[in-house]
């Protein structure tokens, strides 16, 4: 009895060792999927990931900034990473900065003024997924 015991935890640990690899995969693609969903706001700096190209981001986050009538004061372009900065009227600083990742993923990051402002903040991240063809995200 206590070696079929045995037997049986040594078969459930050797197929979890097996499949570890495949484990993880789900693991992190179900995050990521969660991840894309989502903002993070981190010490007043409001974040989201977009499933598209630097490119294209770039591109949908200038769209949402003249949208909402922001006078860019300075802007850095590079297929990893771009920074923007600019002033809300009549003199709230704006600090936007693009994240290439792996998988045609682009880290969005925005701040308004000194400490942050989420409503802000949020509102130009919606503006940036109207501008992609997005639907509105929760949250």
């Amino acid at each position: 009895m206590r070696k079929e015991r045995r037997f049986k935890v040594t078969g459930v640990l050797l197929g979890l060792l097996l499949m570890a690899g495949c484990v993880e995969t789900v693991i992190f693609s179900a995050g990521a999927a969660t991840a894309l969903g989502t903002y993070k706001w981190i010490e007043g700096t409001m974040e989201k990931d977009y499933p598209r190209g630097m490119q294209a981001t770039w591109n949908a986050t200038l769209a949402a900034a003249k949208s909402m009538n922001l006078k860019i004061a300075s802007q850095q372009y590079s297929a990893l990473d771009a920074k923007i900065e600019a002033v809300q009227p009549p003199d709230t600083s704006v600090k936007i900065q693009l994240v290439s990742r792996p998988n045609d993923i682009t880290t969005v990051k925005i701040r308004f003024g000194m400490f942050g402002n989420a409503d802000w903040s949020a509102y130009f991240h919606r503006q940036i997924m109207k501008n992609l063809g997005m639907p509105a995200a929760e949250g």
